[in-house]
């Protein structure tokens, strides 16, 4: 390493490689002069314009024209389609939108707010209620719309490639051609514009002023040759045309030609289009070559070499804000961030664009030292590079200064160097330094150089380097020097702040008030105040203690890398851009305003280089960033940019988290915004979201709202840069949504509002209300009807249960009595039978007797039983009578086979009496062969008892009755009141039919027919 350093110190700088043995002496050359010199370099100041293509969502890069609305929305017509833009989000119009070309070449807003836009053969209309689009009458439907105007009768004047059409807004019609206008029908029509005296048409070929009595010449050029293409009045009411072939025209008022420009400096075309001349007094022109600006003395071009994407420029638009907008053939949209700051990249010649230092020498060239890549010179529109890796291991230049006396000193990673009388020389370790890492540089009062570097300071006296060897002295990477006006010398360092008054050091930490014990740099204002830059923020001396304040609330803005006070302001490097607080003698230093600059304003880069910073001998201020080298012209900051509050609009409400359409509902539509106006909403939709859009067009993305809700609100919500707000479960009564848009620059709109209301739900309202009183009144008598009836009810019930179980009781006892008459009757039949010697059939009889006992029994308990069991019960009864008159009669027992006998509940003993009534007073009468028939079916839900004989019948049976023997009658009547009971108590139909008498004929009488018929699914509510 001794010898390299020493081959470095005593000899020519060696070039990198030697690639032909053919250049061999020339390398001898340049190693005699000490420097390897590239090739130089043209290089051209870049300004920055801001991009909106189609990775941002334009709809096409190709556009022919732009306008702003007066809501503050930025109009693009492409080759794709409309796009309208707030400055963040593009939102774009095409055929599906309702276009019926996507080809847009002119657009203008009409007095209510609607947009009207020119295509091939059509025009649009676009407002908040959609897309309106209209052809040419024919046979002019495939003309190019050029132009479009709007006259103070509500009539659009529509220039196309063939002539002036005529459209009606209040009529929605075309006028008919105006004879008066014969000269203008066949016309290339460019631009149709209102200056302050006239209403004016520019053709292609001649302007024209429009009177009542038609279309005047005002000026046609001379020179055949000479087309036309935009027009622009001044303040002067001077007329500006851009033309083909004579470039810019002047005209006066009344026509009279002044002054051509064509090959005036720095107009290096002869073909203009668009024109526009802005509020602040300057033309701004486009062509194919980039475009131009006016002042009324010069001509500036801007094209690709000055950091314009494209050279193809379509149109220029100057918005409310004074921003110039270029519509571009291929590059979308750009916004021109001004002339204040200017940027130089590899792309003008840099050797690299991470900038470390910039120092002017003798000569003013600008020398810029690089991280990794050497040193370039700039001279003029020239840059020459310097590739110090024949010097040095590496290439990283920290700092750099131009001494008294013209030398230049470098400090990189790899020593000092020296370059005077056109030869490098270095400094490392070996010569006294403290390392060989240097980092700042400072030449005091005296023209000593103090030198700091990662291991403590040194001083360059007479020749030589001494380093301070003080145990108070800072011993590491000091990174920034500086000297007050009483001579004492500062020192930013990585352990803190350093002071040295001549013999002694004192040193300050965060223990004295610094936020962080980083400290990057260090600057003294012309009142002598230290000001210090850390990791953490901008600190002030006062006293013995440093104050702190924050510089911005943003990641990145209180890392302060650089500090340079200039003409009363400090100007501030960070993380997030360049800062600059305005100050004087009076000026609080612990409560400056601080203005940002950022991307919006030109930056490449919002990340600055550590103490990359210098003011140039124009009063420019240099910088370095990671992206280039970046100047500033002071003088156009002298106007602050934004300082006007953001155009706010309210662009759409959702009610649940749902789009809605308005017309749908009913509700009366805003034809801008499309949005309801003052709607009663219902109960159910009581969630509400609002969108609205403050439109900055020079810091878009740092604007700030309040809003509030009047009717639930009592104040303004906090500042938010969202811009939506939500609201859920809104009571039912009238509210006013309010918000306000805040620009970066502290301006705020007025308030825009919104009101409806929420309809409570019907039996909210007073109607229903006095509705639902009338019905509690009502319903609370009816309650008490009810109550009443139904313990009328109750009471009449236990009535009729207490009378059913009598009658029961009674039936109970009825049956026991017809079972004593039954069981004499019977045992007479046993004792007949065993007098006859006939024990099988007195057995047999004697059994079935036994079976049908003991269901009487069994039944007399219960009110219900099954199907099967009242079947076999009435089986035993008639097999027992037939016994005992067997000659009398025959039986059947016909069951419907559909019949669940062993589910189905019936009342026990129903039919038994009378079945014993149709053989006793039916059967046993008649002196022919008897037939009872029993048939049980199932019809519709129900059972059907159908007992049917063929004897006497009733009439003749109640004749032939005696006194004595109507016990089977008074069982009959017994029956069909305990029919009526179950009825009653139950709520089940139990219906009975006869008996009743059918006949052949009157005189021959064929028998007596009862039909008795039960619920399928019979059931009681009591038992006894």
């Amino acid at each position: 390493m001794k010898n390299r350093k020493r081959k470095i110190k005593n000899s020519c700088y060696a070039a990198v490689s030697i690639v032909d043995t053919h250049f061999f002496y020339s390398y001898l050359l340049l190693f005699s002069i000490g420097l390897f010199l590239f090739p130089a370099t043209t290089s051209a100041q870049q300004y920055t314009f801001l991009q909106y293509s189609l990775k941002e969502g334009i709809a096409q890069s190709q556009v022919r024209c732009i306008m702003q609305d007066s809501r503050g929305y930025i109009w693009a017509g492409t080759l794709g389609g409309l796009s309208r833009f707030d400055g963040e989000q593009f939102y774009n119009f095409d055929k599906q939108s309702g276009l019926l070309n996507n080809q847009i070449n002119c657009a203008i807003e009409l007095h209510n707010g609607t947009i009207a836009v020119g295509s091939n053969g059509n025009i649009a209309f676009i407002n908040g209620l959609g897309v309106k689009s209209i052809s040419l009458p024919q046979p002019f439907d495939e003309e190019v719309v050029n132009t479009l105007f709007e006259d103070s009768e509500q009539q659009l004047w529509i220039g196309t490639e063939n002539g002036l059409h005529v459209y009606s807004l209040k009529s929605a019609s075309f006028l008919e051609q105006n004879k008066n206008l014969n000269e203008l029908n066949n016309a290339h029509i460019k631009s149709i514009i209102q200056t302050t005296q006239n209403l004016l048409v520019l053709s292609k070929e001649k302007l024209f002023k429009i009177t009542a009595q038609g279309a005047e010449i005002l000026f046609a050029p001379e020179n055949k040759e000479t087309s036309f293409f935009d027009i622009a009045e001044t303040k002067d009411q001077h007329l500006w045309i851009t033309t083909r072939g004579e470039a810019l025209i002047e005209l006066s008022p009344n026509g009279a030609l002044i002054k051509g420009y064509s090959g005036s400096p720095n107009l290096n075309a002869d073909i203009l289009t668009n024109i526009v001349s802005t509020s602040d007094g300057l033309l701004y022109m486009t062509s194919r070559f980039g475009f131009f600006k006016y002042d009324y003395q010069n001509f500036t071009s801007f094209a690709e070499r000055e950091g314009l994407p494209t050279s193809d420029v379509r149109d220029v638009l100057e918005d409310k804000e004074g921003n110039i907008w270029l519509a571009t053939y291929g590059s979308g949209i750009l916004k021109f961030t001004g002339e204040a700051f200017t940027s130089f990249t590899t792309a003008d010649g840099l050797i690299g664009d991470a900038v470390m230092s910039i120092v002017q020498d003798t000569q003013d060239h600008y020398w810029i030292s690089t991280f990794d890549k050497g040193i370039c010179k700039m001279i003029d529109d020239t840059i020459k590079l310097y590739d110090l890796k024949n010097i040095s291991e590496v290439n990283r230049i920290w700092s750099s200064l131009c001494d008294l006396q013209g030398n230049l000193w470098f400090a990189s990673s790899d020593g000092l160097f020296n370059f005077s009388n056109g030869k490098f020389k270095a400094y490392t370790s070996a010569d006294s330094l403290p390392a060989d890492v240097v980092l700042s540089l400072y030449e005091d009062q005296a023209g000593i150089l103090w030198v700091g570097t990662s291991k403590g300071l040194a001083v360059w006296d007479n020749g030589a380097f001494k380093t301070m060897t003080d145990d108070k002295a800072p011993h590491k990477r000091v990174r920034c020097i500086r000297q007050d006006k009483a001579g004492n010398m500062w020192f930013a360092t990585n352990e803190g702040v350093y002071n040295y008054n001549g013999q002694k050091f004192t040193d300050y930490s965060e223990k004295d008030g610094l936020p962080d014990n980083s400290t990057n740099c260090i600057e003294i204002d012309e009142y002598n105040r230290i000001w210090v830059g850390t990791m953490s923020g901008l600190s002030v001396l006062k006293g013995s203690q440093f104050f702190t304040q924050e510089i911005y609330n943003t990641p990145g803005s209180n890392v302060v890398n650089f500090l340079k006070y200039h003409n009363n302001t400090l100007w501030i490097g960070t993380n997030n851009g360049l800062h600059s607080a305005f100050m004087n003698g009076q000026t609080n230093e612990h409560e400056l305003v601080f203005n940002h600059y950022g991307l919006d304003d030109g930056l490449r880069s919002l990340e600055t280089n550590l103490n990359a910073v210098m003011v140039d001998r124009n009063n420019y201020i240099w910088f370095g960033t990671t992206e280039g080298v970046t100047k500033i012209n002071t003088a156009l900051l002298t106007k602050p940019r934004g300082q006007f509050a953001p155009l706010l609009t309210l662009s759409n409400i959702q009610i649940n988290l749902q789009d809605q359409n308005w017309s749908k509902l009913g509700f009366v539509i805003d034809s801008i915004s499309g949005l309801a106006i003052s709607p009663k909403l219902s109960y159910k939709n009581n969630h509400l979201t609002f969108y609205f859009t403050g439109i900055s067009t020079t810091y878009p993305n740092q604007v700030h709202y309040q809003y509030m809700l009047e009717g639930l609100d009592d104040e303004w919500k906090p500042l938010t840069t969202s811009r939506y707000a939500t609201y859920s479960n809104l009571p039912y009564k009238s509210f006013t949504f309010k918000v306000r848009a805040m620009s970066k620059m502290g301006v705020w709109s007025e308030p825009i509002t919104y009101s409806f209301s929420i309809v409570p739900p019907f039996w909210l309202r007073w109607w229903f209300i006095a509705l639902e009183v009338l019905a509690g009144l009502g319903i609370a008598g009816t309650i008490g009807y009810n109550r009443n009836k139904a313990q009328k009810a109750k009471r009449e019930k236990e009535w009729f249960e207490i009378r059913s179980k009598m009658l029961v009781l009674e039936q109970q006892s009825l049956n026991s009595s017809m079972n004593r008459h039954f069981i004499f009757n019977a045992l007479n039949s046993i004792q007949y039978y065993i007098n006859r010697q006939d024990k099988l059939a007195a057995n047999r009889y004697l059994s079935d007797f036994a079976k049908l006992i003991r269901k009487n029994l069994d039944s007399s308990q219960d009110n219900l039983t099954t199907l099967r069991d009242e079947i076999e019960r009435l089986e035993l009864y008639l097999k027992l009578e037939h016994m005992r008159f067997k000659d009398k009669f025959e039986y059947s027992i016909n069951i419907d086979p559909t019949l669940n006998l062993d589910l189905t509940k019936v009342p026990a003993m129903l039919v038994q009496p009378f079945l014993e009534n149709s053989i006793w007073h039916g059967l046993l009468p008649s002196e022919k062969q008897g037939m009872v028939r029993i048939d049980i079916v199932k019809s519709h839900g129900h059972i059907e008892f159908i007992i049917t004989d063929n004897g006497v019948g009733i009439e003749n049976s109640l004749k032939n009755k005696s006194g004595t023997d109507n016990h089977i009658s008074k069982g009959m009547q017994i029956t069909q009141n305990r029919i009526d009971l179950i009825k009653k108590t139950t709520g089940q139909t139990i219906e009975l039919r006869g008996p009743y008498q059918f006949e052949a004929n009157a005189d021959h009488p064929t028998g007596t027919r009862v039909e008795i018929i039960v619920p399928e699914n019979f059931h009681e509510l009591f038992s006894t």
